[in-house]
């Protein structure tokens, strides 16, 4: 079985990214030592500041059901819901062709 890709983009409006940066990169941090998480990037946008992309790779969608909940990843999601209109977030799987 191959592994799954989470492709996620996260915008923020102005003023925003400084307080969603650091949960973002615990949660990055803290995901690749779970077992079925190899890889867990997070990039910015060089045309924007507050356009992020995250790039996941799972063993497979087990393991993506159990690192969204870690603690990590809620303590992420939930500064996110807090954050409200002002951040937007859009995710898309994929499956690893090599």
């Amino acid at each position: 079985m191959a592994n799954i890709v989470l492709v996620v983009n996260v915008k923020t409006k102005p003023g925003c990214a400084e307080t969603l940066i650091p949960a973002m990169q615990e949660n990055a941090a803290k995901s690749v030592l779970e077992d079925g998480c190899f890889q867990f990037d997070i990039s910015t946008s060089e045309d924007d500041e507050n356009e992020f992309i995250f790039y996941e790779v799972y063993k497979n969608k087990d393991a993506l059901a159990s690192h969204r909940k870690t603690q990590h990843f809620l303590a992420y999601f939930n500064l996110m819901q807090d954050l409200g209109d002002n951040v937007s977030r859009n995710a898309q799987l994929y499956e690893q062709m090599s």
